[in-house]
């Protein structure tokens, strides 16, 4: 049985959505999210097991836990500036002296209520930027982000749709997801696998074979002493991403459309968290497309009135089935 109820957040003091699918009294799988607080889904709980990093306490960062969305572009823009059809853009740095990540983390999302029925929960949510929202100044182009978050048996799927509100200026974006999931058991018994095409270089900014990475994650990897920050290319929806969790049998599967081209693996040293991020583009998107690195970069474009549409879901499975890549 699906349904959903409402709580409080009391560490950032913001209501919560509890998206689940009950069997004999217990929560199969549930999810949580914070759309007054960038619509990020701060919990995935599936068969006892808690798979997102924990949601924010008063004494920690509030932006690294759960799924951040990563928007109108993910990465940072080089200089806190780009130039696009003619316009010189300045953003204001967010991270010290860089503008990372885009301008949503945080924000809040209106949300309509969640609809159930006997084989899925979901529940819309929606950001719309127009020149009397706080954010336009950042990025003087109206545009509107919706996101529905989809709970089902075995995964959480999240629907995005962007919209151009223009009536002349293009608008250029990225989208992307950033979640943290905990490491679950020893680290050398989670493994991680990105069948990437090639590794994009942070310093040409070139793409490159992954062999020359920091890490080759074409096969499976385990954690253990792993210690990475970089940007994959050449994303296929039909081999996703993975995480196995060798010590509880569980496998997740990051399976995404095709608009994502780009992933990035973010393990740092000594983290509690690993982060497998679906991107729509590269980091400095906008610059790099400027100067010609269009493939790259990736950049998408919306002429006036236009709509995108991409998703991502997270699929919870044993390590026992058959992978969707296989």
């Amino acid at each position: 049985m699906f349904g959903y109820h409402y709580q409080q957040n009391s560490m950032v003091n913001q209501q919560e959505i509890c998206l689940w699918n009950e069997i004999d009294g217990i929560h199969e799988i549930e999810a949580r999210l914070l759309p007054g607080f960038g619509a990020n889904l701060c919990g995935l709980k599936a068969h006892g097991f808690d798979f997102l990093y924990p949601s924010p306490r008063c004494s920690d960062d509030t932006r690294h836990y759960g799924i951040p969305v990563l928007y109108p572009f993910p990465g940072i823009v080089n200089g806190c500036q780009t130039t696009f059809d003619g316009v010189d853009y300045r953003f204001p740095a967010n991270r010290g002296n860089l503008f990372r990540h885009g301008y949503v983390m945080g924000e809040k999302f209106e949300f309509f209520t969640p609809e159930y029925s006997h084989d899925q929960v979901s529940v819309r949510t929606w950001i719309e930027i127009t020149p009397q929202h706080p954010l336009y100044h950042i990025f003087p182009i109206a545009n509107r982000l919706d996101l529905t978050f989809t709970l089902k048996p075995d995964r959480v799927i999240i629907d995005a749709v962007i919209r151009n509100l223009e009536s002349v200026k293009r608008f250029p974006f990225g989208f992307g997801l950033h979640p943290y999931f905990n490491i679950i058991g020893p680290r050398k018994t989670v493994l991680i696998h990105v069948p990437m095409k090639k590794w994009l270089n942070p310093t040409t900014s070139e793409l490159e074979d992954p062999a020359n990475a920091p890490a080759d994650l074409r096969k499976p990897v385990s954690l253990d002493n792993l210690i990475i920050d970089d940007v994959w290319w050449g994303m296929d929806p039909a081999r996703p991403q993975s995480l196995s969790y060798e010590t509880i049998q569980k496998r997740v599967l990051v399976v995404t459309s095709d608009h994502f081209t780009h992933s990035v693996t973010y393990c740092p040293e000594g983290a509690e968290y690993y982060c497998p991020e679906s991107w729509s583009c590269a980091p400095n998107a906008h610059n790099l497309h400027w100067n010609g690195k269009t493939e790259t970069a990736h950049l998408m474009i919306l002429n006036p009135g236009e709509t995108a549409a991409c998703s991502v879901a997270y699929c919870i499975e044993n390590i026992g089935s058959a992978k969707l890549s296989e």
